[in-house]
């Protein structure tokens, strides 16, 4: 009995007093963490965009990279590189699709040609172009646009080669960024 009186004197008992906080003082202290909490959820939030965009920056620029380095290491007059006769430019269109979310590896996940319908919900739309040029073309200091009409194979000297990654999450609250254009000359 010792331990809850603080003590005994001439018959009366006197109890000790409670250390810690009241309730008002738990409530104060509650309210001020609330508030400071409230503060930090535009920060966590922020940081979750940022991180989707970072991520979509990096997918984008690996994607757009590894075109761009397939095509440089190709010969000069590869079929790939080479425009028809007459033509200006060649273009090639293709889409990356999830597929199945929750599935990793699946057959419906990969690059397919165009914006296929049928493979899932495309993220990424890769877009090449080629186009090819003659040395005169750069008489004026700038690299004028392809001749109409196309130039003649023996007289083509170099050749643009112009990747163009777009994001299927553009736009939307969590990621997505422009259109990213990355482009290269290819000599003879």
């Amino acid at each position: 009995m010792a331990s809850a009186f603080a003590g005994q004197r001439h018959g009366q008992v006197t109890f000790a007093s409670a250390a810690g906080f009241s309730l008002i003082e738990a409530l104060i202290a509650a309210a001020i963490l609330l508030i400071i909490a409230l503060g930090l959820i535009p920060l966590f939030a922020r940081a979750i965009i940022d991180n989707t965009t970072g991520n979509d920056s990096t997918q984008a620029t690996n994607h757009t990279r590894t075109r761009l380095e397939e095509l440089i290491q190709l010969p000069f007059n590869h079929q790939r590189l080479t425009l028809p006769a007459g033509a200006v430019q060649s273009q090639e269109v293709e889409s990356w699709t999830q597929g199945i979310r929750d599935q990793t590896g699946d057959a419906q996940e990969g690059w397919w040609p165009g914006v296929p319908a049928d493979k899932g919900l495309p993220l990424w739309t890769r877009t090449t172009r080629v186009r090819q040029y003659n040395i005169s073309d750069l008489d004026d200091g700038t690299l004028d646009n392809p001749e109409e009409g196309g130039i003649q194979p023996t007289f083509v000297h170099l050749k643009e080669v112009e990747v163009q990654l777009d994001n299927g999450k553009s736009g939307s609250l969590l990621g997505g960024r422009p259109a990213q254009t990355v482009q290269v000359l290819k000599p003879f």
